[in-house]
């Protein structure tokens, strides 16, 4: 490799540095040393004319890509391409995005939580095409998010590191979309759409339905159809246990979540109808749910999204619903949301409130605004709630 480099040097006259001059003395370099001078030499000619490429130059960019690579980033991110060489890039399909939101409020419930608190919640995404027809997603998520301030931009669990939440691959197969992979949420392929409320705050409107929870994540495989006049419908499978070899995947042992959508959609209404089944195999979280909703868009009006939603827990006899109505009107730069939803948890029927505004700043940059109210049960007091979310998309 020394001798390469030295002849690479002489033969496409690199810049003089620090690093040439040690080269011409004989003295030893680091292996970022070398990179650094491949790079110089890439910089001064060589990459113009790479159809020239020697032996040498060929070898040194493979044997030193990774620190080639590692240095081109830090001083400007630039690619190194050499004879079809790609050192340490993403490939031009690929995109990565980044979702923050800084949650900022208090709960005023009369059991000692009413103090001003601020959390957080991250999100790293990576998109990737191979054919312009597929999607590789990657999701890795951290935060610290918790109960009374918990919104719905919070994530289910609190993770302390960057963990990886979601990976599947999408493809198409004649006229459905397949998807697959070893971290798929329950409600990742939905393919009806129950409501058009913004549902960026404190409720959701098919709690049970569509809950996303984190014991309803795994191993997972989804089937997804959608016409040209607005017909749609899905089916997936999740196995939650799926990736331990003692319980595998859609087995006996494991615990499975089947989903199952069908809607319709037009420009100014539409709705579904979703049902899900999550198989417990002899645990005590094994239930039923069904649901619906459908959305509205008058002309010069709010848009009016209607949902409900039943669960049936295995065993229990404990049946639980929920009914919401959601409103969406655009009032100046922003829009402007309220909600209720009667909850009914085994019988114990509650009422809750939202209203909130959305207003965004820039591309990347929104901030919301919003007050929400929980009726207590039971020895559960009311709660009422005041928070300001910030949403950065970079």
């Amino acid at each position: 490799a020394y001798s390469a480099l030295q002849n690479l040097s002489e033969s496409y006259g690199c810049v003089d540095n620090a690093y040439t001059q040690s080269l011409n003395n004989g003295q030893a370099l680091t292996r970022y040393e070398a990179a650094a001078l491949i790079n110089a030499c890439l910089d001064n000619g060589l990459q113009a004319d790479a159809s020239a490429l020697s032996n040498d130059a060929a070898r040194l960019t493979e044997e030193f890509g990774s620190e080639m690579a590692i240095l081109k980033g830090r001083v400007d991110g630039t690619e190194t391409n050499v004879n079809e060489f790609q050192a340490g890039q993403f490939i031009p399909t690929t995109s990565l995005m980044g979702h923050a939101v800084i949650t900022t409020g208090a709960v005023d419930g009369g059991d000692g939580n009413e103090a001003l608190a601020m959390q957080y919640n991250f999100m790293l995404m990576s998109h990737t095409s191979f054919t312009g027809e597929d999607h590789l997603f990657i999701s890795a998520d951290q935060g610290n998010n918790a109960d009374p301030l918990k919104m719905d931009s919070a994530m289910d669990m609190v993770m302390s590191n960057l963990t990886v939440s979601s990976m599947y691959y999408q493809f198409p197969l004649g006229d459905f979309q397949i998807t697959a992979g070893p971290l798929v949420d329950q409600d990742d392929v939905v393919s009806a759409t129950t409501s058009a409320y913004s549902d960026a705050f404190r409720l959701n409107g098919m709690r049970y339905g569509l809950s996303g929870a984190m014991n309803e994540t795994g191993p997972g495989v989804a089937v997804e159809y959608i016409n040209d006049y607005g017909f749609n419908s899905s089916i997936s499978l999740v196995s939650d246990d799926g990736q331990a070899a003692t319980k595998g995947i859609f087995s006996e042992e494991g615990d499975d979540i089947a989903t199952a959508s069908i809607g319709y959609d037009f420009n100014t209404f539409g709705g579904g109808l979703i049902f899900k089944s999550a198989d417990d195999n002899g645990d005590s979280n094994g239930e039923t749910t069904f649901g619906g909703g459908v959305y509205f868009r008058p002309d010069g009006l709010p848009t009016i999204s209607l949902m409900y939603d039943t669960k049936d827990p295995e065993g229990s006899g404990s049946d639980s619903s929920s009914f919401m109505l959601g409103l969406d009107y655009p009032i100046g730069p922003g829009m402007a949301s309220i909600a209720y939803e009667s909850y009914d948890n085994a019988g114990t029927v509650t009422s809750n409130y939202e209203a909130y505004y959305n207003h965004s700043i820039s591309d990347g940059v929104a901030i919301q605004g919003g007050v929400f109210f929980e009726e207590g049960s039971g020895s559960n007091a009311d709660s009422t709630g005041y928070v300001v979310e910030t949403f950065f998309h970079f």
